[in-house]
């Protein structure tokens, strides 16, 4: 299964992802955390009437690579590339 990271890590050469997650929502923050995400910040948004608090995230590409189970490879991604605003 290719996760969402690594297309950006492996694929697309991202520095780092970033991810987000409503206070409420431990399991959401407990997955990004065992993945190796570390907490950026915070933010207060009104959902629904009612006071959220949002934690960022965030995972660099040495983080990633030193925490990931089994070796990524991307293959037919470079017909892509033009439809991603990137060069091929």
């Amino acid at each position: 299964m290719l996760r969402h990271v690594d297309l950006a890590f492996e694929g697309l050469v991202a520095a780092e992802a970033s991810s987000s997650a409503f206070v409420d929502n431990a399991a959401s923050l407990a997955v990004s955390r065992k993945l190796g995400y570390e907490e950026v910040g915070t933010s207060r948004q009104v959902v629904r009437g009612a006071l959220a608090v949002e934690h960022r995230l965030r995972i660099t590409d040495g983080a990633w690579r030193s925490r990931r189970a089994t070796e990524v490879t991307v293959h037919g991604l470079a017909p892509c590339l033009p439809l991603l605003g990137t060069a091929s």
